[in-house]
């Protein structure tokens, strides 16, 4: 879950940083940008204005010379004389503003407003036409040249509007994950209680069975009259005991959490180990135990539960053939993986009992706890691998095991 919030979170706010740079930068750049603009189309008109002066001494041909962008223009003399305005009017009356006979860099440049209010931009520069000098002054709209800081402008709010719509998402996504999460962990609850409910009634089912055998053998000890009768009753005792026992140590093996360190081991020398132990045991039910391990395969694991899984699995094989059979325990290297198999010829299983064999408490042995498959799957999940089952009834069954290898 860690790992998904972070991404979550992670990918909306370097999303949100990089699109509000962009913004902002945009915003910072778009006055520079108009300015750049505005003074760009001055210093045209203006040399456009002063090849006509030039090309016509008397002026007349400013009167059709217009753009969109030109408020107005005008032509002042040395002596300040308005020698031509866009407003006829204005034309031959002197010029009441202050003429610089040498401005700044050629050119001067500032924003003004006009008497009906619209912000203009004034550009004041000196033209010559011959041996005569003109100040012009040049007034344009601005409102062209300030689009870019009105785009500026407009996608900061945008930015900020997707912003808030994407945060918005996140936090609602992030909302809904941690209530499914929750949800998912109080679903995993409610199964785990009903498991150990199940759990609990079955170890209570099994654990009274043998518990009432041993009451009611003790019970018959009292009354009996011979000691060889006595030492019957106590024998059955002892077995009722050891079965009660090894539910317990079926059970604590299987609750058991492994903390051990797990070292490098070699399996096949496991396999071999684990089958001598059993060999007797075979041998009492005419079984022969074969191993096929031409290779010595070495994985990194917890010897003792490598032993449990191992034992189990052929323990099983063992009992399903009680008219005698093979069992056989073969081993392979896939790669970096190690594939070790127990199949034997028995009874095999049914395919309506094979998708419950590795339910704890779930058996169709007569004695048996229902905890011996569970702890199989449990240690092969414990050390990254595997466990998978194929079964016939009458013809046998394979289990086969995948356990990392070490290279």
């Amino acid at each position: 879950m860690l790992k998904y919030t972070r991404l979550i979170i992670g990918v909306p706010f370097c999303f949100t940083l990089m699109v509000i740079w962009f913004a902002w930068s945009a915003f910072r750049a778009s006055p520079q940008i108009a300015a750049e603009n505005l003074r760009g189309a001055g210093l045209s008109i203006s040399a456009a204005i002063e090849q006509l002066v030039v090309a016509d001494a008397s002026l007349r041909s400013l009167a059709r010379y217009t753009t969109p962008d030109i408020a107005y223009f005008a032509l002042i003399d040395r002596q300040g004389i308005v020698r031509f305005h866009t407003n006829p009017l204005l034309i031959d009356h002197p010029y009441t503003g202050a003429i610089q006979n040498r401005l700044p860099d050629g050119i001067s440049e500032q924003r003004e407003q006009l008497g009906t209010g619209e912000e203009v931009y004034i550009l004041r520069t000196m033209i010559h036409a011959g041996s005569d000098k003109y100040l012009l002054i040049l007034a344009l709209h601005t409102y062209r040249a300030d689009q870019v800081i009105r785009r500026a402008q407009t996608g900061i709010t945008v930015v900020s509007a997707l912003t808030v719509a994407l945060w918005g998402g996140t936090i609602l996504l992030f909302y809904m994950i941690r209530r499914e999460e929750r949800h998912q962990r109080e679903m995993r609850r409610q199964d785990e209680l009903a498991r150990l409910g199940e759990m609990g009634a079955v170890m209570a089912h099994e654990i009274r069975n043998p518990l009432a055998g041993i009451k009611g053998f003790a019970q018959m000890i009292e009354t009996v009259a011979s000691i060889e009768q006595a030492c019957t009753y106590a024998d059955k005792i002892v077995s009722q005991s050891i079965r009660m026992e090894a539910l317990v140590n079926d059970l604590l093996a299987f609750a058991r959490v492994d903390h051990t360190e797990k070292q490098n081991a070699d399996l096949t020398q496991i396999i071999i180990d684990c089958v001598e132990l059993l060999r007797p045991e075979a041998a009492d039910h005419n079984v022969t135990i074969v191993v096929d391990a031409p290779q010595h395969i070495t994985a990194n694991v917890t010897e003792d539960r490598i032993v449990q899984m191992l034992l189990n699995l052929i323990k099983n094989g063992i009992q399903s053939m009680p008219d005698g059979g093979e069992v056989t325990v073969a081993m392979r290297q896939n790669r970096d993986t190690a594939v070790v198999s127990v199949r034997d010829n028995g009874t095999g299983i049914s395919q309506e009992r094979l998708p419950h064999i590795f339910d704890p408490f779930w058996t169709s042995k007569a004695k048996g706890t229902g905890l011996g498959l569970a702890l199989c799957r449990k240690v092969a999940e414990e050390h990254g691998g595997t466990i998978t089952v194929s079964s016939r009834e009458n013809v046998g069954t394979k289990f086969v095991v995948t356990l990392p290898a070490v290279k």
